[in-house]
């Protein structure tokens, strides 16, 4: 992996975090996440018509667009749930750290990837250390533990976490076929749409346009940062395998945790930190396997 395509995709993580601070941040978290999603495509219309303009939207990558617009918009509804019951620090360790996981068995699938000892030796890294995230201690028992009786909110984190990662190889899929930033374009409409449609299936009580007069500025940095992260992921994927892509991108917990910590008053412990560095280790062991 060349050093620009690493600095795309620690700026794309950093982006990342923010925007999902802010998610959490918001109260009315299921209607912010449709406006952003919104915003996007309404701030990137001009790029989008310049690479309109430079290059065509390849047919063959028409059915990864639509598969990708289904996953991610799955990926915000469940995201929502996420954030109505679960902390920041506590819920983006274990979302972000089960792409990776969920990314490298689908791309050995639809790749036919072949999975080190290397890489297989980063998945159990990564997994101790989601085991461990919300602990008091480094108990194996305690670990375990955390399933009873609170799986019905860590459902929506693997949930959120494993259409992450579909929805990464499903990009990588479209980036192959033409312009990754176009692509994902595509996607962020369809997904805008996707969004609005489940806001009205849903009965989402929330109202958009006091919503927007309320966070103007959380909506506008949204909306530029959650494009940010995903269209540079997909850019990156047309040079570097998506495994490496979705590995490195892990790095976003580190971010999440501080600005959790800073910005949203959240305790973290020395077992989550350790907790965090041990998702990392892994994730840049399976980066480099």
């Amino acid at each position: 992996m060349s050093n620009t395509i690493l600095s795309i995709l620690l700026i794309a993580a950093v982006c990342h975090a923010i925007w999902n601070a802010l998610g959490k941040k918001v109260e009315e978290r299921e209607a912010f996440f449709t406006l952003i999603l919104g915003a996007s495509v309404i701030l990137y219309l001009p790029l989008a018509i310049f690479l309109l303009h430079t290059g065509d939207f390849a047919v063959k990558a028409y059915k990864w667009a639509i598969f990708s617009t289904i996953s991610e918009t799955l990926y915000f509804f469940a995201l929502g749930k996420v954030y109505q019951s679960i902390t920041l620090s506590n819920a983006y360790p274990i979302l972000r750290g089960t792409a990776p996981i969920v990314a490298t068995v689908l791309s050995l699938i639809f790749f036919g990837i072949n999975v080190t000892l290397m890489g297989i030796a980063g998945i159990i890294i990564i997994i101790c250390g989601i085991l461990f995230i919300n602990q008091q201690k480094l108990s194996i028992t305690g670990a375990l533990g955390m399933f009873k009786g609170n799986f019905h909110h860590l459902k929506w984190v693997f949930m959120a976490g494993s259409l992450s990662a579909l929805s990464s190889v499903l990009d990588g899929m479209g980036a192959a076929q033409m312009s990754g930033i176009l692509f994902k374009y595509f996607v962020f409409v369809g997904m805008f749409l996707g969004k609005l449609t489940i806001d009205r299936v849903t009965k989402l009580e929330v109202s958009y346009f006091p919503l927007v007069k309320k966070y103007p500025i959380p909506l506008i940095v949204g909306g530029l940062f959650v494009f940010i992260s995903n269209a540079s992921a997909v850019y990156a994927m047309e040079t570097t395998p998506v495994t490496y892509v979705a590995a490195v991108r892990e790095i976003s917990i580190v971010f999440a945790a501080l600005i959790g910590l800073i910005w949203l008053k959240e305790k973290i412990n020395f077992v989550k930190w350790a907790s965090i560095f041990i998702i990392v280790a892994g994730v840049m062991v399976v980066k480099f396997s």
